[in-house]
């Protein structure tokens, strides 16, 4: 046997070149993804950046006046409980 004569090893090379083929193509799509992927996302790192400086302005106000440190809707519920619970003049 001549290697051109078996005819298993010509079917096996053929899938596997059929094989070789697919992934190629699945990994230009991938790449390709990934680009897209990569592009959206730095449209997103301004927006975080400022999140970022908000959040810990917001987290530091606390330390200017402890009143910064409770929630508006906890406010809130104190000044109308203050209110319902006030003497009508």
């Amino acid at each position: 046997g001549s290697p051109v004569d078996d005819i298993d090893l010509i079917q096996v090379l053929a899938d596997s070149k059929n094989k070789s083929q697919e992934i190629k193509a699945k990994v230009l799509v991938a790449e390709q993804t990934e680009k897209d992927i990569d592009q959206t996302r730095s449209l997103y790192i301004p927006v975080a950046v400022n999140t970022q400086i908000l959040f810990f302005c917001v987290a530091d106000m606390a330390n200017i006046d402890p009143m910064y440190q409770y929630s508006l809707e906890w406010f809130i519920s104190i000044f109308l409980g203050g209110i319902s619970q006030a003497e009508r003049a």
